[in-house]
């Protein structure tokens, strides 16, 4: 049918057999068939709904995510209509990418969480941080809000996979000269700005410190992607180069085709 009739037609319906039938497959075989599902123009939930797949285990320094993950992700997600409760939490550790093995967001997520509680930074660096990543601020004490995150993951995680035991990984540090001379570069420019002038406001001079603590002496993949999120947050100009070196900082991490582009807009113009 493929060959003498119309071969679209033929993978839904071979798609369809496979869900109905319970056929297991590996995701090799899944990658080929979200594959052609983007040449036949299908979102990617057309193939996945219904499909048996025998996922790999999780894995958090595996990079498949398209776009953020982890904590900064949680912070591009908070806005002021939030309330940071389990829900709003919960939702961000079941937002798994196509093609991710199920609970890989609630790991990534709680893997954040776990290096920051067992890092030395102090509460206040935390509430500073998480600030000046995100548009709500509410969050009080800063390792009580780490605690509330991973717990939510720790239960989202035993319902998809409960045989998992989440492991903190060795942070990269290869990168971290790279990451620090970003936000050092940066640091002058946002010297005068507060982040929410009009509620619980803090000086950008603190999250900027905060940020170079994590990436000297926590983790500078977590810093780096929490350093693009104060940027989109106290929206500050880029040029060119500067986006430039983001990008291949984020190539060198492994990142997702549309991580770094999330701060694209900043790019100055004329």
């Amino acid at each position: 049918m493929a060959v003498h009739a119309h071969p679209e037609l033929a993978f839904r319906l071979f798609l369809r057999a496979l869900k109905a039938c319970s056929v297991r497959i590996d995701k090799e075989r899944y990658d080929r068939f979200q594959a052609l599902g983007d040449r036949f123009g299908y979102h990617g939930f057309l193939i996945d709904t219904g499909l048996d797949v025998a996922w790999p285990p999780i894995d958090t320094a595996r990079r498949d995510a398209l776009w953020d993950f982890g904590l900064s992700r949680l912070a591009g997600q908070a806005h002021w209509e939030w309330h940071g409760s389990r829900e709003d939490i919960r939702m961000a550790a079941e937002g798994d990418d196509l093609g991710q093995t199920p609970g890989s967001a609630a790991a990534v997520l709680l893997e954040d969480a776990l290096r920051l509680l067992r890092s030395a930074l102090p509460d206040a660096a935390v509430s500073a941080l998480w600030s000046g990543a995100s548009d709500w601020s509410g969050t009080g004490d800063g390792r009580d809000w780490l605690r509330l995150i991973a717990d939510v993951c720790r239960e989202r995680l035993r319902e998809v996979v409960p045989a998992y035991r989440p492991v903190v990984a060795p942070a990269r540090t290869e990168l971290a000269g790279l990451v620090l001379r970003e936000v050092r570069e940066t640091a002058p420019t946002v010297a005068d700005k507060v982040v929410s002038p009009h509620w619980r406001p803090v000086p950008a001079t603190e999250v900027m410190d905060a940020l170079e603590h994590v990436v000297t002496r926590i983790d500078p993949d977590l810093g780096f992607r929490l350093f693009l999120r104060v940027l989109n947050h106290l929206r500050v100009s880029l040029t060119q180069e500067q986006y430039d070196r983001y990008q291949a900082i984020g190539e060198r991490f492994g990142y997702g085709a549309y991580h770094v582009s999330d701060v694209d807009c900043l790019i100055e113009t004329g």
